[in-house]
């Protein structure tokens, strides 16, 4: 295809050129910006002849690899005026969010469609503002989005009635220029005010609580990460049965402090308003539960980290996942890159290999697991976790049996929680013979509308018949062990023995999650795991509820087969009596 460099299209090239910006670091609040793709060589405008709602483009042209497309309109191709307020955008950031305005419409760039509020998908300008999500692109370049999604991406749509629309950021008409616009002075005060007027001040919130519950429903629900201002916040605590939250919550705002008597204990819900004239500043809800040992089946502490201190996992409980031939682990790596904990977390990563020379693979990642540190049968395993969506993302919380002889998948593996690609999902998932060999199903179930930019706790119950998954505290799935023979013997519950836990952050190839970004960081956050167990599945007394000591220590229990012989664990399977107690398993 031949291409005319006209005099506009030299000055939108030159001017491309020289005021790239490369990172949102470098964006000014006081600057004016252009939104410019590459690939149809087009800004991105306000075009009040055309639309008010919806945001145009000029000096559009087609790219010698869209072949079969057409530009629709010929004002799609109107040479860009970089002297115009309707081309130059302000890139802002209030609240921790970013914004997008432009200076000719005055109004707020809104990306993408929100079942929840809107009837269509597109690309819009809004008195209301919309916050904006940058994902940078290595070599260059930013995806745009306002809602989570796939299909949410600010994407040149030349071929439609409306020039700028939205699709994946798999699409070459989908990664932006930012540029600095010279010729345009931004307003900065104005653009400021609208936001200030339409979005109340907000303060951080940050959850610091062990072996208990903050939900935002009364049966469930994340928090949120930042609050209003002003504004009464209303949340719910919740906890196991025996575990009690005897010395109150503390509530801390800045520099003051108060506490919350009268805890509820177990599955009895206690609704907490802290009022809106108290909410000057940040927010902080420090509170611990405690085992109840009075309490007939209270579950014991079996296995905790809080991930707190710097550099490798506690060792004494994990090691690093090896590299090997499946998906998830084919470029994991030992590198302190993709494993370390920073923070109060685990940072699990898939980073670009820096030293392919002697490595040769595309991207390092990183995963720990505790087998042969630390396994257990039946009871509850949980995580507090957030992650980084983004096409090609592969992260779990997941276990497989000590005891793996019978191969994969017929030892059986249990997926506590995985989220692909750019989605929005949650799965929970087991694998076996009989659901993967056989293809017999029922053995997932998902929650959509995930917000994966908050923090998330996810976990299973799991006993002798059935192994029940949550998502902050709601059930999404019971696997049940099915109570026909015939079936059992075709391997549809290998779940009646020790399994250890597996957390990594990994990348697809394309069979379920799509091809890894080669060039992008994923990262995963873990900021703690446990295990809690009933008793008599268990040869621990109980983990220290504290531990800022490192050196944990652990009690054990009085264990002895029914010869008398002391045992220094309880066995898988078989009688044994347990702290002067029979038990059977």
């Amino acid at each position: 295809m031949k291409r005319i460099l006209t005099l506009a299209t030299l000055f939108a090239l030159a001017f491309a050129v020289k005021a790239q910006v490369n990172s949102l670091q470098e964006v000014a609040p006081n600057k004016a910006y252009t939104l410019y793709n590459p690939h149809f060589t087009t800004y991105a405008v306000y075009n009040a002849q055309k639309s008010t709602s919806q945001v145009w483009a000029a000096g559009m042209t087609l790219n010698a690899s869209d072949t079969g497309k057409t530009i629709a309109d010929n004002s799609y191709k109107q040479a860009l005026d970089a002297s115009a307020p309707s081309s130059s955008w302000m890139i802002v950031q209030y609240n921790e969010q970013w914004y997008v305005y432009n200076l000719g419409a005055q109004k707020f760039l809104a990306v993408g469609y929100n079942p929840a509020t809107a009837a269509t998908a597109a690309a819009k300008l809004q008195d209301e503002p919309a916050a904006i999500e940058f994902t940078q692109k290595q070599g260059g370049g930013f995806h745009l989005r306002t809602h989570q999604g796939t299909h949410n991406y600010l994407c040149v749509a030349p071929q439609l009635a409306y020039p700028i629309s939205i699709w994946t950021n798999t699409d070459n008409g989908a990664t932006w220029q930012i540029e600095e616009n010279t010729q345009v002075e931004a307003d900065y005060e104005t653009c400021m005010q609208k936001l200030r007027n339409a979005i109340p001040e907000t303060a951080s919130l940050t959850i610091n609580t062990k072996h208990g519950y903050v939900w935002s429903g009364k049966n469930g629900g994340p928090m949120p990460e930042r609050i209003y201002k002003g504004r009464d916040l209303t949340f719910y605590t919740r906890a196991r049965n025996g575990w009690n939250c005897t010395d109150g919550l503390t509530i801390k705002v800045g520099d003051n402090e108060f506490k919350v008597e009268n805890i509820n204990e177990g599955a009895y819900a206690t609704e907490v308003t802290i009022p809106g004239e108290m909410i000057t500043d940040d927010v902080v809800i420090t509170g611990v539960w405690k085992r109840d040992a009075s309490v007939k089946n209270a579950q014991l502490l079996s296995f905790s980290d809080e991930f707190d201190g710097t550099g490798e996992p506690t060792l004494t409980k994990w090691s690093r996942t090896a590299r090997q031939g499946a998906t998830w682990n084919r470029w994991c790596s030992d590198s302190p890159l993709v494993v370390y904990r920073e923070d109060g977390y685990l940072h699990c990563r898939a980073v670009p290999n820096p030293d392919r020379a002697s490595d040769n693979v595309p991207m390092i990642t990183g995963g720990v697991k505790t087998q042969g540190k630390f396994d257990f049968q039946w009871g509850r395993a949980e995580a507090r976790i957030k992650t980084i969506a983004h096409t090609g993302s592969f992260p779990a919380f997941w276990m497989m049996p000590t005891d793996g002889s019978a191969g994969w998948p017929s030892c059986g593996e249990i997926d506590i929680w995985e989220t692909i690609d750019d989605g929005t999902v949650a799965y929970g998932t087991v694998h076996s013979h009989w659901t993967y060999d056989l293809g017999k199903g029922g053995n997932g179930g998902t929650k959509g509308g995930m917000d994966y930019d908050l923090w998330h706790i996810y976990a299973i119950e799991w006993n002798a018949t059935s192994i029940t998954w949550y998502v902050d505290g709601e059930k999404m799935f019971t696997y049940e062990k099915s109570k026909d023979q015939s079936v059992l013997n075709q391997g549809q519950w290998p779940f009646d023995k020790a399994f250890y836990l597996i957390l990594n952050q990994s990348v697809g190839n394309g069979s379920w999650a799509r091809p890894a970004d080669e060039s992008f960081t994923y990262e995963t956050l873990f900021d703690w795991v446990r295990v809690y167990q009933r008793p008599e599945y268990t040869a621990i007394e109980d983990v220290l509820i504290d531990e800022a000591d490192a050196n944990e220590t652990v009690q054990k229990a009085e264990i002895y087969d029914l010869s008398g012989r002391k045992l220094s664990s309880a066995p898988q399977n078989g009688i044994y009596v347990y702290n002067g107690q029979i038990v059977m398993k």
